[in-house]
């Protein structure tokens, strides 16, 4: 870093690689340095095809960027294209110095992180599914680094992403929630079924 300003993880930009390579990563690289780029559709070193959403919000846990071009996008990815990039150009002013904290999960398919902000009063958790769950139905996620005493209002901000398959009463689905630090870390939360290669995003406020 003595010669650099940034870092490129891969030569490779498939969203699912990026995710488990940037989940390492984590462990010595912050996002302010730590580039990851919104691939093409169709992955030229991987061959994959990866939802436009699954490749936004992958790329939004670092140092956001495009890698592609943009003529291929259809209205509907492009309008999900600009809403993800709307909420990092939002949220990097805070992410920009954040801790993150990656989570252990039950579900070895789940690779989860917080980013939580330097002053502790906000924080996102990025949970993405590299694989098909061998578990029926999802198990808590258990978040840390949170004031057991406190209580945050969490909210599951791309609940658009929700399949119709994606059964039973799981309350992130449908409200905003108000829980204590304690219970987000002893208990966690619970997040809808998905399909592999999708992201579910939660944001969370000290109260």
């Amino acid at each position: 870093m003595e010669r650099s300003s940034g870092v490129w993880l891969t030569d490779g930009n498939v969203a699912l690689e990026r995710l488990r390579i940037q989940h390492g990563a984590a462990l010595f690289l912050p996002l302010s340095v730590t580039g990851s780029h919104v691939g093409p559709r169709h992955c030229h070193t991987s061959g994959r095809t990866h939802d436009i959403s699954f490749r936004a919000w992958v790329a939004a846990q670092r140092h956001m960027g495009f890698e592609m071009d943009p003529r291929e996008l259809t209205d509907h990815e492009a309008a999900v294209l600009t809403e993800v990039t709307a909420w990092w150009k939002a949220n990097r002013h805070w992410m920009q110095t954040a801790d993150i904290l990656r989570l252990d999960s039950a579900d070895p398919a789940v690779i989860a992180e917080m980013q939580l902000a330097a002053d502790n009063q906000r924080f996102v958790l990025f949970a993405g599914k590299s694989a098909t769950s061998t578990q029926i139905a999802p198990r808590p996620l258990r978040l840390t680094g949170l004031d057991p005493a406190a209580m945050y209002r969490i909210e599951l901000i791309n609940r658009n992403n929700l399949h119709h398959l994606s059964r039973g009463t799981t309350a992130l689905k449908d409200r905003v929630m108000e829980l204590s630090g304690a219970y987000l870390m002893h208990r966690g939360v619970t997040l809808p079924w998905s399909f592999p290669d999708r992201m579910w995003v939660v944001e969370g406020t000290l109260l």
